[in-house]
């Protein structure tokens, strides 16, 4: 839609748009939040698109009714280069026309977020921390009906449990006192973008919604309204209805969780194992996640990883110890607890590796680089799957060289691995691997002269340099790990 900010009267338009928005607008749960609030400031995340400037507009017009007070921020991911920009300038003039106090930041050239994942972690921490400068009480969210299927569905793939399903909520309490609201939850895309043209308020279409390379666009350009059709029902309204039932569900788990492990929900040194041992999955998976959470180390873990530990708990009596980046998840009969005794690794020190040589790394493990022809029994041997990733690899490298890069891993290294769909941040790859949080600084990333990633140790060879029928020539990477590894 065009911006006409010179012809917009923001707090007349807000007006008519509370006065034409559903009866029930908000979330019975946000309103009920609201209503037990005093005077609460909140912090409006706005991007400037179709849901988030409703979300504006129809707060700002009901603030009086519980005393709210705005701030509202915009993050500039620069993903549209100019165009990114005027989003920033858009959502901070409308903020200045309401009176709001805005806040915004653009994201550092040297941080490359180029996945759904890193961008949101960048917004999240950005959002959090204006949160607690303004003194607010909870984050309101622009989401709404649509974006709870489409939700489900990312999570169905990546095998979500029950609170994975059940989200995004309308109030969501996090364990460090955070509140987010999500208040068009009830309210569907097509109602939001028709009121805004009823009442005439511009908002800002961000054509990266179009490309369907992201996996989030596709699900709504393309399988979505493929299962509407298919199905001849409103699969929306069937996803939110979904969402209510998990969510129940998942606060009765809660609640037995909690008395069953109420050691682990209090943040305490050691817990029993006992109860892991004859308490249902469910509720040992919820009072284990929120244990290592209390201890600032769940996020060190894997899905495997974790599902290893868990399984290890309920079924083996024996003692074990599982790494948990820079702590140790140690368990005996009776108790589980943690361990710190181990420091942190030295990551691998940057070095150039000459091909036809061998590289000794700063972990002391090696890594060599030579040239060999590739022939028919190299052929079969790549195709049967007989060479192990964890040691070897074979690149096809279009233009001849004398050395590669070697350095440790980065946050916001991407990695697309020999027949991955597209790019992933590498550490999420290597936690894939069952690789923990310490043991990834010690593994080289290597790089050809373009510093384009060609081989992590554990992974399959970068897609880019896949050998393929045409290949006369390969680089030929060997790693051998040390004692440390």
């Amino acid at each position: 839609m065009s911006i006409l900010e010179n012809e917009i009267n923001w707090p007349r338009q807000a007006q008519a748009l509370a006065k034409l928005a559903p009866e029930m607008v908000i979330a019975p749960e946000v309103r009920a939040w609201l209503d037990a609030s005093h005077k609460a400031h909140l912090v409006l995340a706005c991007s400037g698109g179709a849901d988030s400037v409703y979300l504006l507009s129809l707060i700002w017009a009901l603030r009086k009714n519980w005393n709210l007070t705005l701030h509202v921020a915009h993050y500039n991911h620069c993903w549209r280069g100019e165009e990114s920009d005027k989003d920033a300038q858009f959502v901070a003039k409308v903020s200045h026309v309401l009176g709001c106090a805005f806040y915004s930041e653009t994201c550092p050239a040297e941080i490359e977020a180029k996945t759904e994942t890193s961008a949101r972690s960048l917004r999240m921490n950005f959002l959090k921390r204006i949160a607690i400068e303004s003194g607010s009480s909870a984050i309101l969210f622009g989401h709404q009906k649509n974006d709870i299927l489409e939700t489900q569905l990312q999570r169905l793939g990546r095998g979500a449990g029950i609170d994975g399903l059940c989200a995004p909520r309308p109030v969501h309490y996090f364990e460090d006192n955070r509140v987010h609201l999500r208040p068009l939850l009830d309210l569907p895309a097509a109602i939001i973008r028709d009121n805004l043209k009823q009442v005439h308020i511009p908002w800002r279409e961000d054509l990266s919604n179009q490309d369907s390379r992201i996996a989030r666009n596709a699900l709504r350009a393309d399988l979505i309204p493929q299962m509407a059709q298919i199905m001849a029902r409103d699969i929306h309204a069937g996803a939110a209805r979904t969402r209510r039932l998990l969510a129940a569900d998942a606060e009765t788990l809660e609640s037995f969780a909690r008395a069953t492990f109420p050691e682990a929900y209090n943040a305490s040194e050691s817990i029993p194992r006992i109860n892991f041992r004859s308490a249902p999955a469910s509720l040992a998976r919820r009072a284990m996640i929120a244990w290592l959470d209390s201890h600032g180390v769940f996020e060190a873990f894997s899905a495997v990883g974790f599902d290893k530990l868990l399984h290890a708990l309920q079924l083996d009596d024996s003692k074990n110890r599982f790494s948990a980046g820079t702590a140790f998840v140690v368990c005996d009969e009776e108790r589980i607890w943690l361990e710190y005794e181990r420091k942190a690794p030295e990551p691998v020190q940057p070095a150039f590796l000459k091909i036809g040589s061998t590289l000794k790394l700063s972990t002391g493990a090696e890594l060599s680089a030579e040239w060999v022809k590739v022939d028919a029994d190299l052929l079969a041997q790549l195709n049967s799957g007989l060479i192990n990733p964890q040691y070897e690899c074979y690149a096809n490298v279009a233009q001849p060289l004398d050395k590669l890069s070697v350095r440790a891993l980065c946050g916001s290294d991407q990695y697309q691995g020999l027949g991955a769909p597209g790019h992933r941040l590498l550490k999420d790859c290597l936690m894939d691997r069952g690789i923990g949080q310490m043991e990834r600084l010690l593994f080289p990333v290597v790089l050809n002269s373009d510093n384009t990633i060609m081989w992590v140790p554990q992974l399959p060879v970068a897609e880019s340099y896949r050998i393929n029928l045409a290949t006369k020539l390969a680089l030929k990477l060997t790693y051998r790990a040390s004692k440390a590894l």
